[in-house]
């Protein structure tokens, strides 16, 4: 006898745990959207460039991955392996804007 599997399998908990989860997830999308508004706005008002290459930062290290997840969860067609690679070189990308606009001479 084979054992069979079926085509839906729950994954992440209760629904409760799920939506906790998505929630912290928009909110921390939502604060690094304000962060970055205001260091811009800095910029605007001092002119320091690293204060926008900060920016930069954090957009690609909190809020890119965050939408970049939500997005890849309704495309059928990416695989997980493409979406680990794309959200973690975003993520690598911002660490590098940020210790740039920290060590920037």
């Amino acid at each position: 006898m084979t054992a069979v599997t079926p085509l839906q399998t729950a994954v992440g908990g209760s629904t409760a745990v799920v939506t906790l989860a998505i929630v912290g997830l928009l909110v921390a999308a939502a604060l690094s959207v304000v962060v970055v508004y205001r260091l811009v706005e800095g910029y605007r008002r001092n002119g320091t460039r690293p204060m926008l290459v900060l920016g930069l930062g954090i957009a690609l290290l909190v809020t890119g991955p965050t939408l970049l997840r939500f997005a890849f969860a309704n495309a059928l067609t990416v695989s997980l392996t493409a979406r680990l690679l794309v959200t973690t070189a975003s993520e690598l990308v911002g660490l590098s804007a940020i210790l740039y606009a920290i060590y920037d001479p």
